[in-house]
């Protein structure tokens, strides 16, 4: 897949366009009928199912057929090469009224990822790797000097965790895997557990912390399915 010069400016105008149609006049605002629970007793919302439909269609037209996406289930865990696609990452605070939601996407390509995107509606924050380096709104960003620990451990995780981080300082998740790195992009958290993550989730979020040069438990940052079901941390070094 060639990436053309005009892909993410014109990507972010049509996460744009859907958002300003679908998320952020429903943020809060929605009633009973609008929510449903998915069988892993997660939320699900029209609006989740209206954005992914509509963004499906959009890469689709530019030649990505290979799509895994967070509401339609898949059969492409097998092929080189996909798309994945979360349409509101931080579907309970949509639905809460909170405004701490992202369109999330990223292009993996034999265990490598060529692209993430991160795109906040609510500041209109348009976030993307390529090349291994990061952007916002299309400018480079330099990568940030952490000299704290900050982030959020549970008990179980303060145990499971205890040789990788210390003297921490905590900070809640804000309910968006997404939202959780542009944290981190911005300076605000250096470091992040995730548990049983989908792919949709976990792959855009190693992408923007690998080109951090952020370090892991795991044994390496490829791009494979075998990661889903890890306990995972990521941390600055400080």
């Amino acid at each position: 897949m060639i990436i053309e010069n005009n892909f993410f400016k014109d990507t972010h105008l049509f996460f744009k366009d859907v958002s300003e149609k679908f998320i952020l006049p429903n943020i809060g605002k929605l009633n009973i009928n609008d929510v449903s629970d998915k069988p892993d007793f997660s939320k699900v919302t029209k609006f989740d199912l209206l954005v992914e439909n509509e963004l499906i269609k959009f890469f689709n037209k530019l030649g990505f057929n290979n799509i895994i996406s967070e509401e339609h289930s898949s059969t492409l865990l097998k092929e080189k090469s996909y798309l994945t696609i979360d349409p509101i990452d931080g579907t309970r605070n949509f639905i809460n009224g909170i405004n701490k939601v992202v369109i999330m996407t990223s292009y993996i390509e034999n265990e490598v990822s060529i692209f993430s995107i991160i795109y906040d509606p609510v500041e209109d924050l348009f976030y993307h790797t390529f090349n291994d380096i990061i952007f916002k709104n299309f400018i480079e960003i330099k990568k940030i000097k952490y000299d704290k620990y900050i982030g959020f451990l549970g008990d179980h995780a303060k145990i499971y965790f205890k040789d990788y981080v210390s003297n921490t300082i905590e900070k809640k998740r804000s309910r968006s895997i997404g939202y959780d790195v542009i944290e981190v992009i911005e300076g605000k958290r250096s470091f992040m557990t995730i548990y049983g993550s989908k792919i949709w989730d976990l792959f855009p979020a190693m992408s923007f912390l690998k080109i951090l040069n952020f370090k892991t438990n795991l044994p390496n940052m490829k791009f494979d399915f075998a990661k889903l079901d890890e306990k995972i941390i990521f941390y600055a070094e400080l």
